[in-house]
């Protein structure tokens, strides 16, 4: 039957997803120390997991200025 699943999404280069997960650990970092902890004081898994979030959350942007700019291609103004 359905035992193996498709994949449903599409995987970027490694080289991108490198960048990418470069800039999630940056961002992390600049939060620990605007909010005065060190890595130290987060377990593996917590770190993980701030990593994994902050990559969400630059995918989404990116994938959201992308929109804006088809939507400027296209010359529907969407405030971006």
């Amino acid at each position: 039957m359905m035992e193996q699943k498709k994949q449903r999404k599409l995987r970027m280069p490694k080289v991108l997803r490198q960048r990418l997960r470069d800039r999630a650990i940056a961002a992390v970092r600049k939060d620990m120390i605007h909010a005065g902890r060190s890595e130290a004081s987060y377990a593996d898994d917590e770190l993980e997991y701030l990593v994994a979030e902050k990559e969400r959350e630059i995918w989404s942007g990116i994938g959201w200025k992308g929109f804006g700019v088809a939507a400027l291609l296209l010359g529907i103004n969407i405030g971006i």
